[in-house]
């Protein structure tokens, strides 16, 4: 290994350990400090920041948006929340499935990988075509994945049950579940990015001739981080589902994309701090407006119901950030111990 790789992976380990502090100071806090609500809503940051880094892991280092990783969150969800229910609420709300797949009761582990095995394989299939496509088609290709999943989730009664969407999923997770969960994910980004790898994934955004004519294959490097971030969406959202009990397909689709998304943009796409960050900013922003969402007095003025606020504010944030500062809040930099100037 030479300098420059060693270099690399040094600064990966010591930005994954910083950013592994900031987790177990919000897990201390949720567990020991903060009332039930405050600690429910430090366990969903950690969550929404795993997705978010998983999602980045791809987007930072491809340069290519994609809307189709929450179609790798529906997936993961399902067959996680599946995998783990009861097999007597399997016969009461979904009597068509499989003997086998009612028979399975699985324990946190055993869902997660379930999920990971079939997440990792719906992303090969999906992924072969899409890493060979030019690459200024591959996010509207995602926004079609992103279509198509929908619609299959919003149809198939007799897995998902269609809109009513899945019931009675067991809580499996607990804080410390989430905080290794977000410490996992994390430091996977973090030394994925600095790999070989990650490095000609890195080349290939910046100049794909360039990097065909140094004797890298495009698509099997655009194929790889594909799949990487495919299994680290499906661990969150394995998790994820294990601790939202109940979901619906309309959990997956525009809203839900345009949330994730632009907590990285606003971060920072280059960066998996910034991810993190913006997870952080948006997720403050959610909360401090839901209650003006629902409606608000100022003095004798009756200020009625604003439904999408959240979403409004949010969108402009983006909107502003982007004409004041394109590469988000962080760029490409990470959390790291300053050096000493010579």
């Amino acid at each position: 290994m030479n300098t420059f790789s060693r270099r690399r992976l040094r600064n990966a380990f010591i930005t994954w350990a910083m950013l592994a502090t900031v987790f177990l100071v919000v897990t201390l806090l949720a567990e020991f400090v903060l009332d039930r609500g405050q600690s429910r809503m430090a366990t969903e940051f950690m969550i929404l920041a795993s997705l978010v880094v998983a999602i980045q892991s791809y987007v930072g280092n491809s340069g290519l948006l994609s809307f189709g990783h929450v179609a790798f969150f529906a997936v993961g969800a399902y067959i996680a929340g599946l995998a783990a229910m009861s097999p007597e609420k399997k016969e009461q709300f979904l009597p068509n499935l499989p003997d086998w797949v009612i028979s399975l009761e699985a324990s946190l582990p055993l869902a997660i990988l379930i999920a990971v095995i079939g997440v990792a394989i719906f992303a090969a299939f999906t992924g072969v075509p899409i890493s060979r496509m030019h690459q200024s088609v591959i996010p509207m290709a995602t926004l079609a994945l992103l279509v198509m999943t929908h619609t299959v989730v919003n149809l198939w009664d007799d897995v998902t049950r269609g809109t009513r969407g899945l019931v009675s999923v067991p809580d499996l997770v607990t804080t410390w579940t989430v905080f290794a969960t977000a410490v996992a994910i994390t430091g996977a980004a973090l030394l994925y990015a600095a790999s070989p790898a990650g490095l000609r994934l890195q080349v290939v955004r910046e100049d794909p001739i360039a990097a065909a004519a140094l004797g890298i294959r495009v698509a099997a490097t655009r194929f790889t981080g594909w799949m990487v971030s495919a299994v680290l969406m499906a661990i969150g959202s394995a998790v994820w589902a294990l601790n939202s009990l109940a979901f619906g397909p309309e959990q997956f689709f525009f809203a839900q994309t345009f949330s994730l998304l632009a907590m990285l943009i606003i971060g920072g796409t280059g960066s998996v701090t910034g991810a993190i960050a913006g997870t952080a900013i948006v997720s403050v922003i959610n909360e401090s407006l839901r209650g003006l969402e629902r409606g608000f007095a100022i003095g004798p003025i009756q200020v009625p119901e604003l439904p999408g606020l959240i979403q409004l504010v949010v969108a402009l944030a983006l909107l502003l950030l982007l004409i004041w500062r394109p590469a988000g809040l962080f760029g490409n930099r990470e959390l790291s111990i300053p050096r000493r100037r010579r």
